[in-house]
């Protein structure tokens, strides 16, 4: 809730007078804090950051305290770097209603000149245990001449100290005094120029020369600064094509036209403009399927399948083609139709992706192949003309009849009509919101056919963001990847590109292959965008000819688009087409409002969507021990005689199946004097307790080849030398490399990781057979330095009071470290995005719930010391944990042991499960893990 800005009018007027004997209010419209500011805030102090172009161009930083905003002239701006201190010399006072100004102010008069709003935000005070203490802790700090504050701002986050000189004054007789503004070091730093890369305004993005040229508000007397405006991308704007064939055309000319005339005249779909509200009545609703858009020009003889780029994509799908020529002979006419070209998975529509293959092949035989192995259809949605008869001034309700009347009952595998709906459009919405489409298209029942324009009478509801870009650029490659680091993003404003940001990830190892050889041609000297933008590795800049797609999380404040994935090519779409889409109706994913969102939405639904998108993993060999109980006696025997013997020996498994091991005997926990042959012993007492929970997962392992105060290192990949009894299968990374990993699931690989010096076990969450879907989803509940263990079972109390208002199972933990594991088991074929959209909706719920005990805020400076971090990020494919009953790499040789939830008392000590006496635990309340864990979750609950 807003508040009004603290301090009483009288103290602010009076830090004003310095200000107000500067300016002449008879000429300036500037405000003259003779009255108390009427602007409220959230809750938490304000900072601005105005760039002014006044005698000398210099950045004006002002904070908010006591009622106006404290102010300092910063000649070069804020830097990022901790090792760049930054002269700021600190001016009279202003008001607070001086915020909002974007614009000029007339030259003669004070600090003349041009104004932009270059940033925005709330500060707070580093040193101030609650928000009640902070205006007096900034006083005293201001008084101190050392103020310690982080920026909660759109372009400044993170902690900065503000450092007065020591020859500097603070008394109103000393000339400016003179503070430094310095970086702290924590994530936010880094030694990118903050201010030349943000060249616009967070207001209106405008440039100061835009501003200066008159595009903004001039200050002038008895006129009031405006409020500034939330950021929204501009509307993009079609360009007439002059191939097209427009609506003013006559219908006699468009009857006299046969359809090969019309494709070879490029006639252009009509497009759809972005709405950003659902319209009422008079509209009708249909799915927005992810394609390719094509008008299909058919006779029982030839076939033509226009994109909008006048490219014939009849060569790639002679299945539809067939379809079509089947169709005009059934009909015994001619046909124009509009509609989408959509990969096929069981039947359904999938993803473009799933296009990419199948879009630029042109061998016959590759042709042929795909379309057995990708099938595609002809989603049809309008009808332009039938027979010599020309339907474009027809109303969408005429023409759609027609087209249902022409297809009628000839629907195939490969050609079926959309569906439509009429009236009420939010339920549409939700329905493709649950079913997983990109979106609705709504379009006026009464609305004619506008061929080449982008009418408001269609309108696309997008609920991903997600939009074509132009490559202008790409980096080099890091490490072992290949060919290409990451594209470099933009799109056109008129004749110039603006640059949005950059992908890498969404290739696979093929596809950046096919990206560089498409690139490599088109490499120019300089930067294709007004702006260049900085990169970590050497950019090569390219003709901004090459349209991608790419999905993102949303648009930052300063137009870069937030984790930006490739989805593939657009070679159906003019590079000089893309432009700046405005935001529709999806939802921005902040963290107040992701478990509002999600719990509207079917987590099923949206498992659906994830696997639809997901790029497809090559199938991989399953083959491996299967999950049989296992007869421990003789091999725990064979590990004492081998320990006794001098630490060195063989252990045998059954036929053909033998491990070398060494050093049994060396210490692993010096304070307790474990050895490694303990860690094996217990491994194996507890073989048919633990196996189950990584059977054909891969295993991550963190090595102590000198038990836990030696050096450790992680190791992902299986070594040359690794046993062939042990189960290595191959994994593609995002960079699209195989690398051999170990498989868990059997005691021999097991035992094969504590040889190698590993402790503790840590699986994935997915399966070698399915490694995009999670089996289960993870709270890891991570107590500040100041939080006991009795507030982190608190706090997994109020989890399972969440966990159980969804009537959701949930087995619990403890970490073997100072924290509680929660894991959710979840039905088949959930995508590890949705396993982490379960886990964030709980931990978010909690959060809300309890501020004050809790957290979900990733960066551990911005954490309360006594907080329990609800993290909810451990559910990304590939991170893990410390499986359930293995020992963990700590002092005291603890275990994670599963805990039945009535154990969760105030007495509880994780550190009453450790190496000695775990086993016997296990052993006498039997296996109440994978017990837990065999009760799946149904994911309808969440909606």
């Amino acid at each position: 809730m807003a508040v009004k800005t603290s301090g009483s009018s009288r103290s602010a007027r009076a830090q004003l007078a310095e200000y107000r004997r500067k300016r002449d209010f008879g000429r300036t419209g500037e405000p003259s804090g003779e009255t108390a500011s009427t602007a409220t805030r959230p809750g938490r102090l304000r900072f601005v950051i105005q760039k002014h172009a006044a005698r000398n161009l210099h950045f004006d930083l002002r904070l908010e305290l006591d009622g106006v905003m404290k102010s300092w002239a910063v000649p070069k701006g804020p830097s990022l770097d901790p090792s760049v201190k930054r002269l700021a010399m600190q001016v009279e006072d202003h008001p607070i209603d001086y915020n909002t100004f974007e614009g000029t102010i007339p030259h003669g008069e004070y600090g003349g000149g041009t104004v932009m709003l270059w940033d925005r935000g709330t500060y707070s005070a580093d040193a101030a245990s609650s928000p009640n203490e902070e205006e007096d802790v900034i006083r005293e700090g201001l008084k101190r001449g050392d103020l310690k504050i982080t920026f909660h701002g759109e372009r400044l986050h993170g902690s900065f100290a503000l450092v007065r000189m020591r020859f500097a004054r603070d008394d109103s007789s000393s000339s400016k005094p003179q503070w430094l503004l310095i970086k702290h070091r924590d994530e936010f730093a880094t030694k990118e120029d903050v201010v030349t890369e943000n060249m616009t305004s967070v207001d209106s993005g405008r440039t100061m020369d835009e501003i200066t040229s008159g595009k903004g508000r001039v200050w002038r007397s008895n006129r009031e600064p405006k409020r500034s405006k939330t950021f929204t991308p501009p509307r993009l704007t079609s360009k007439p094509s002059a191939k097209s064939i427009r609506d003013s055309a006559s219908r006699e000319t468009m009857v006299s036209v046969s359809p090969a005339r019309f494709a070879a005249a490029a006639l252009e779909p009509m497009y759809a403009s972005i709405g950003s509200e659902v319209p009422g009545k008079g509209w009708t609703f249909e799915p927005k399927y992810d394609g390719i858009r094509v008008l299909a020009y058919a006779t029982e003889n030839d076939v033509k399948l226009m994109t909008r780029n006048g490219k014939d994509k009849a060569r790639q799908f002679p299945e539809i083609v067939a379809s079509l020529k089947k169709l005009a002979a059934q009909t015994k006419r001619s046909l124009v139709l509009d509609g989408e070209i959509v990969a096929l998975i069981d039947g359904e529509p999938a993803r473009f992706q799933e296009l990419q293959s199948r879009m630029h092949v042109k061998e016959s035989h590759l042709i042929e192949r795909h379309s057995s192995s990708t099938p595609a259809a002809l989603i049809l949605f309008d009808i332009l003309m039938d027979g010599d008869e020309v339907l474009l001034h027809e109303p969408w309700s005429e023409r759609r009849a027609r087209l249902l009347k022409r297809i009628g009952k000839r629907t195939s595998k490969q050609l079926w009509v959309t569906d439509s709906v009429e009236g009420d459009g939010k339920k549409m919405l939700e329905k493709a919101r649950r079913q997983g489409w990109e979106g609705v298209i709504a379009k006026r029942i009464d609305s004619p056919y506008e061929p080449g324009n982008r009418s408001r009478n269609w309108l696309k509801l997008k609920i991903e963001f997600r939009q074509e870009f132009v490559i202008g650029g790409y980096t080099e490659p890091r490490n072992s990847r290949e060919h290409i680091g990451a594209l470099l993003l933009g799109y056109f404003d008129k004749d110039r590109v603006i640059y949005v940001g950059h992908t890498g990830g969404g290739f696979t190892r093929q596809g950046l292959g096919e990206m560089y050889r498409r690139l490599k041609p088109l490499e120019i000297k300089n930067s294709p965008f007004v702006e260049t933008p900085k990169t970590n590795e050497k950019a090569h800049w390219v003709k901004p000819e090459v349209v991608v797609e790419v999905k993102f999380s949303e648009w930052t404040a300063d137009r870069r688009l937030r984790q930006p994935i490739f989805l593939g090519v657009r070679d159906d779409k003019d590079a000089t087409e893309v432009g700046l889409e405005p935001t529709s109706v999806q939802k921005k994913s902040t963290r107040s409002s992701i478990a509002k969102r999600q719990s509207r939405l079917s987590i099923a639904a949206r498992a659906r969507t994830l696997d639809a998108s997901s790029p497809k993993m090559p199938r991989r060999s399953t083959s491996g021990p299967s999950r049989l109980k296992v007869d421990t006696t003789s091999l725990l025997g064979q590990l004492d005689a081998i320990e006794k013997a001098g630490g060195e020996g063989t252990l045998n498994f059954g036929p053909g199946r033998t491990l070398k091991v060494s050093n049994l005997d060396k210490v692993f926990f010096p304070k307790e004097k474990y050895t490694k042959g303990d860690v094996m012993r217990y491994y194996t007492r507890i073989a048919n307790f633990i196996l189950p929970t990584i059977q054909d997962r891969p295993l991550v392992l963190k090595r102590f080849p000198n038990g836990i105060n030696g050096e450790s290192f992680y190791q992902q990949k299986a070594s040359e030398t690794t046993p062939p009894e042990v189960r290595v299968e191959l994994i593609e990374t995002d960079g699209g490399e195989k690398q051999p990993r170990i498989i868990g699931g059997d005691l021999l690989t097991l035992l094969y990781t504590i040889q190698l010096g590993a402790i503790s076990v840590d699986p994935w969450h997915s399966r070698i057979q399915s490694l995009e879907y999670a089996d289960y989803t993870i709270i890891d509940l991570d107590p500040g330095p100041r939080a006991n263990f009795v507030r982190v079972i608190q706090i997994a109390r109020w989890a399972k009071e969440v966990i159980d208002g969804f009537g959701l199972n949930a087995a619990i933990k403890t970490s073997g470290s100072s924290g509680l594991h929660i894991y959710l088991p979840l039905p088949p074929r959930t995508p590890n995005d949705a396993a982490t959209l379960v886990a964030q909706m709980i931990a978010t719920k909690v959060a809300e719930a309890h501020p004050k005990e809790t957290t979900i805020e990733r960066f551990v400076k911005a954490r309360g010391a006594a907080t329990v971090y609800v993290d909810y990020l451990q559910n990304i494919q590939g991170k893990t944990v410390a499986g359930p009953y293995c020992v963990r790499a700590k002092p005291g040789a603890t275990v994670s042991a599963p805990l039945k939830w009535s154990e969760l008392t105030d007495d509880l000590d994780p550190r009453d499960y450790h190496l000695g006496n775990a086993a016997e635990r296990f052993e006498k309340i039997g296996d109440i893990w994978n017990e837990a864990m065999g009760k799946k979750n149904s994911l309808r609950a969440l909606v």
